[in-house]
């Protein structure tokens, strides 16, 4: 019974805010590290784009 009460109870818990983190530098990515590849690769592509328009 308990397993009804956890899947059509009314009482859901809020929303848990993730933080998506880096894979290389493993800090949040909104806080990047200078010396990662995947942000300088992130910048690369932002300014090329920047340079087509």
């Amino acid at each position: 019974m308990s397993i009804f009460k956890r899947l059509f109870s009314s009482n859901t818990p809020a929303p848990v805010n993730r933080v998506r983190i880096c894979v290389e530098c493993g800090m949040p990515v909104a806080e990047h590290k200078d010396w990662c590849s995947i942000l300088r690769g992130q910048v690369e592509m932002e300014r090329r784009k920047a340079e087509r328009q």
